[in-house]
């Protein structure tokens, strides 16, 4: 049960004004109150740890570290996500080499077939074209139903992610003026490029995880008028293999300014393989993923996979993870700890006085045994902040107390374990 900040206000400015030290606005108090809190908050970690060197008692409901663990409840958070069907790179992604064959057009356009058998394709010309600073592919808009495709069939790996990269010169597309929506792409798989229009020229990326161990690489170009004129040149083709995949990590804690709680710890990382087994992910920081891709022996792979956190760049700069190698298959599961959403004393104004409004306020997350504590650390943030010691050693004398009291529990358990 959450604390209700109602109540706590309410002590609050009965404690300071019944010693006299004056009046705590309600901005005040609500900045006070979500500084206690994440203080709270944050020292139930440091309890963590030293609890967890001291022997347990045997008594059911007074077992520190059950206590602590019981108070971090509302806060634990479990993801599971199917991270590899997205086509997200790792942060810090390394490249492998071009595995497409012939993908520069160096001396030749061998190695790609114009049309696809089993595909829509009505046919068209692809000649070798070096009349430029670079030799390039060139397909030619002399079509029987608009659409032509030159491609090659590649040996992939069934889940691993890859990047695809071409430059595409539509500058040729529409010289008569016969083709003005005519557009170029590159598919891969089943995915697409995004499209080239007649008249521009452009480089495109992709990526794509590979459903099969084949997997075919097509230049594309749709047209709507047959000219023979008008074509298009393909170059630098280029498939390459993606060491790992990111999943940015869901966050579904809201407070009341609509802001999103963060991740305050993060736990265990987990994938599910094909067979069923669950295998842990170790963390590596990412000045070190490098070092380790490089190394054949603690490069990662599916029975060792690893994992860095970073923020997603591409998402608001959430929280977000990237796992190593990006074949691995399977759910992956997330466990963390949130941050306590942002308390908010709301009112409305009524003859100058501030009044509670329940519907715009928010109650503290902590556990309902925290409603002393909080009223201490306020009083004792709003001494501060008032330059009122007197209130302030009021509140300093409680936490003592408190203090006090899980000495004598640690000076117990000493005693029992020697």
């Amino acid at each position: 049960m959450a604390v209700n900040i109602n109540t706590v206000y309410q002590r609050v400015l009965a404690i300071a004004n019944k010693e006299q030290n004056g009046y705590i606005t309600p901005q005040e108090f609500n900045t006070f109150a979500n500084q206690a809190q994440m203080e709270i908050f944050e020292q139930y970690f440091y309890d963590i740890s030293q609890f967890s060197r001291l022997h347990g008692n045997d008594t059911e409901y007074s077992d520190m570290l059950n206590v602590l663990h019981e108070k971090l409840v509302p806060f634990q958070r479990v993801q599971k996500s199917s991270i590899f069907q997205t086509n997200n790179p790792a942060y810090l992604s390394t490249f492998g080499s071009n595995i497409v064959t012939n993908g520069e057009f160096s001396d030749n356009i061998n190695n790609w077939t114009a049309g696809v058998t089993g595909d829509v394709d009505n046919g068209g010309t692809q000649e070798y074209d070096n009349t430029g600073s670079s030799a390039k592919i060139k397909l030619i808009n002399n079509l029987n139903g608009f659409v032509f495709k030159s491609s090659q069939a590649i040996t992939t790996e069934t889940n691993k992610l890859y990047r695809v990269k071409c430059d595409i010169d539509c500058s040729s597309l529409n010289l008569t003026g016969s083709n003005p929506n005519s557009t170029a792409h590159v598919a891969f798989g089943g995915s697409i490029s995004n499209k080239i229009s007649a008249g521009f020229s452009g480089s495109i990326e992709f990526f794509v995880t590979a459903g099969s161990t084949s997997t075919n690489i097509k230049l594309v170009v749709t047209s709507t008028n047959v000219n023979t004129n008008d074509f298009v040149l393909f170059d630098n083709v280029k498939v390459q293999e993606v060491s790992g995949k990111s999943l940015r990590i869901l966050q579904d804690s809201y407070s009341y300014d609509g802001e999103l709680a963060g991740i305050y710890r993060l736990g265990s990382v987990m994938y599910q393989n094909a067979s069923g087994r669950n295998i842990e992910l170790s963390n590596v920081l990412p000045g070190e993923m490098l070092q380790i891709s490089s190394a054949a022996l603690t490069k990662p792979d599916a029975n060792h996979p690893v994992y860095v956190r970073h923020l997603d760049e591409t998402f608001k700069n959430d929280p977000a993870i990237s796992v190593y190698p990006s074949n691995i298959s399977g759910d992956v599961t997330v466990n963390y700890i949130t941050e306590p959403k942002k308390c908010y004393w709301g009112y409305t104004i009524v003859k100058e006085k501030a009044m509670y409004d329940a519907t715009t306020s928010t109650n503290f997350e902590l556990h309902n045994s925290e409603s002393v504590t909080l009223v201490n650390k306020i009083l004792e943030l709003a001494g501060i902040s008032m330059q009122k010691p007197e209130l302030n050693k009021s509140s300093i004398d409680r936490d003592n107390k408190e203090i006090t009291q899980q000495k004598m529990i640690v000076n117990e358990s000493n005693k029992r374990n020697r």
